[in-house]
């Protein structure tokens, strides 16, 4: 994140991780996907390995591409144009 939330749970990550461990990934909304990805970084740094990833809104579109480049299965909730909505609007 760019910034500090102030809301939800704080810092990068909600628990604790150890080499090895399987994690799943969530993230309420997405648009560009990066804060998403930089996760992904984090969870390999701490030597665990990203199984899955599932986001409730995807409103952007292109993190199907990045996961599937990743390696990672991604399956949003919900799309944007489930919603009635263009990708990025």
């Amino acid at each position: 994140r760019k910034e500090a939330k102030d809301h939800g749970v704080t810092g990068r990550l909600a628990g604790a991780l150890q080499p090895g461990d399987k994690v799943v990934i969530t993230e309420d909304t997405v648009t560009r996907g990066t804060s998403l990805f930089e996760a992904v970084e984090v969870v390999k740094a701490f030597g665990a390995e990203p199984v899955f990833i599932t986001v409730i809104v995807d409103r952007g579109g292109t993190c199907a591409a990045m996961a599937a480049e990743a390696g990672i299965p991604y399956r949003p909730m919900l799309t944007a144009p489930d919603l009635g909505f263009d990708f990025n609007s």
